[in-house]
């Protein structure tokens, strides 16, 4: 056992040259004898003390700034919902009727256009609808390679639900 213990010391003197920091061999130790303690920035030591009146630092203003030019909260649309099931409803036509046989590939593509160019929403909500579209077209493309009876059921339901949704925006909210 003791040779054991003296080949340990042997290698851990040679293994190790430098105790790791968090380890405290001195009796002495300090934050400030340490490599790992660095003084604070002298010039944002009293950055919250400053005089009043007097002007802010260039980073804090450079900040408002960077605020003030970014444009205001969109208000949310109250039918934003209904119309992002929608987008997705169309996505997944647009995958599972040309997988069933339907001749004309881009109609529900065409039908999502038509919808972006009759609403004319911001850049974001733009982004929101097509990303449900493309959800919509992507969770249908794992599931389904082949046309089969869910895949048409599928269909029939989004079909059906997409006729709803449609008529219930245009009821409660159309002109």
């Amino acid at each position: 056992m003791h040779r054991f213990l003296v080949a340990f010391a042997f290698f851990a003197a040679f293994a190790y040259p430098e105790p790791v920091s968090a380890q405290f061999f001195s009796p002495f130790w300090s934050p400030w004898s340490s490599r790992g303690y660095r003084p604070p920035s002298q010039e944002r030591r009293f950055e919250t003390l400053r005089p009043f009146g007097e002007p802010r630092p260039k980073a804090q203003q450079k900040k408002e700034q960077e605020e003030a030019k970014a444009p205001p909260p969109e208000r949310p649309v109250p039918y934003d919902g209904d119309l992002s099931r929608l987008a997705e409803l169309l996505g997944a036509l647009h995958y599972l009727r040309p997988l069933c046989g339907e001749q004309d590939r881009e109609r529900w593509r065409k039908e999502m256009q038509d919808l972006l160019d009759t609403e004319q929403p911001s850049q974001q909500r733009k982004d929101r609808l097509i990303a449900s579209f493309n959800r919509g077209y992507q969770s249908y493309e794992l599931t389904y390679r082949n046309c089969t009876p869910s895949a048409n059921l599928a269909i029939a339901r989004s079909l059906e639900e997409g006729a709803k949704l449609a008529r219930d925006i245009a009821t409660k909210y159309g002109n």
